[in-house]
């Protein structure tokens, strides 16, 4: 089991199963919501519960061409990621309390990330939204 929550404590998530990929996302969207890039934990949807908070979480809903809501927690703005995506879910590696067993292995939408950061490490680059695993 890998327990998250966010910074207030008010929003609790529980992650059951082994995650499909830990990853770097550089989109505008997600630099925005936690910083340079955000360290995203993606697996099956089925895999996660919301413990306590749900009142708490909104959500920022994209206009075209992105696809994924932004969730966050309206106590103390903790970026929760997407939580659930259709089949998947989208968590902020930001909020996990514990280990989730797996590291990063990509770094998506790299042609959107600043021109003043430098990615100098070997793992995976993609210029888009590939979900790795």
């Amino acid at each position: 089991m890998i327990r998250g929550s966010c910074l207030c404590g008010a929003v609790r998530l529980e992650i059951s199963g082994t995650p499909r990929s830990l990853s770097y996302c550089h989109c505008s969207r997600c630099r925005k919501a936690e910083g340079v890039f955000a360290a995203v934990l993606i697996g099956a949807a089925d895999d996660l519960r919301i413990v306590s908070g749900e009142d708490r979480i909104r959500r920022i809903e994209p206009e075209p061409p992105w696809t994924h809501r932004r969730a966050f927690c309206d106590g103390c703005g903790s970026a929760l990621g997407e939580l659930q995506s259709g089949a998947m879910y989208v968590v902020a590696a930001s909020v996990l309390d514990d280990d989730p067993g797996i590291r990063p292995t990509a770094h998506l939408n790299v042609e959107s990330k600043p021109d003043w950061y430098a990615i100098d490490d070997d793992l995976k680059k993609f210029p888009g939204n590939y979900v790795a695993g």
